[in-house]
């Protein structure tokens, strides 16, 4: 490079520093969570934002013989086979005999992927991060997976971590044991 050249870029170079703009100081933000309000069993809960691959109107089921109460069946879905958990019957542990569950989330992880039914379908919502209550006592059939919850006026709504319930032997084996049968107990 040439002498010319040099003093040229160490005249623009100091040009930059003597002209330089402090950047505008940006407010901090407040942390957020962000979730979809939805309900299993009755029960209000919270699944975060990623969580669920979607929220589709439960599809026609086909029952299969010899699994556990909870496990509507298969149905098709996208091109592919999805197994149906109803949430009432898997948190419940009980038969479920209401009416029709018109929605299910969709989840999909390495090693699973099934719907699970919903007994409502609300909205997404944000809470600041700092008002998410660890200590708040849940649900008994779904304290086992939750993660603390927030506040929405006068219910508390609960974390479902899918993570936990996805770490839960019950659901990994779906084989009926013994003469527990799901023949005959789907929700539609």
């Amino acid at each position: 490079m040439s002498s010319n050249a040099r003093r040229a870029v160490a005249i623009l170079e100091q040009d930059y520093t003597d002209n330089v703009v402090d950047l505008p100081a940006l407010a901090s933000a407040p942390m957020t969570w962000m979730g979809t309000s939805l309900s299993i069993a009755g029960v209000p809960l919270l699944v975060g934002s990623g969580e669920i691959d979607e929220i589709v109107e439960t599809p026609a089921v086909t029952s299969i013989p010899g699994t556990k109460p909870w496990v509507m069946g298969v149905a098709a879905y996208m091109g592919g086979l999805l197994p149906i958990i109803s949430g009432d019957a898997f948190f419940r542990r009980r038969p479920y005999a209401g009416r029709v569950r018109d929605f299910c989330m969709v989840i999909r992880r390495p090693g699973f992927y099934f719907g699970v039914t919903l007994s409502d379908v609300e909205r997404h919502m944000t809470f600041p991060l700092g008002d998410r209550d660890m200590d708040h006592p849940v649900d008994e059939d779904f304290a086992h997976f939750t993660l603390g919850g927030f506040r929405d006026g006068d219910r508390f709504l609960a974390v479902l971590d899918i993570e936990k319930w996805m770490a839960d032997s019950e659901l990994s084996s779906a084989a009926a044991s013994g003469s527990v049968s799901n023949e005959g107990t789907n929700d539609e």
